[in-house]
């Protein structure tokens, strides 16, 4: 899945995903835990 896609469905920035890929931020509040669902359970998950 592209970077642009999985912004779409997180609602996040393009930008904030690749700092995120790049471990440039960590992330925090919502994304942490749209992020550890999809982790756990896969991006099925949230889809």
């Amino acid at each position: 899945m592209s970077q642009a896609v999985f912004a779409r469905y997180l609602n996040l920035t393009v930008g904030y995903i690749s700092q995120l890929e790049r471990g440039a931020k960590r992330p925090t509040g919502p994304a942490l835990v749209l992020l550890n669902v999809i982790r756990c359970k896969g991006i099925e998950a949230i889809l």
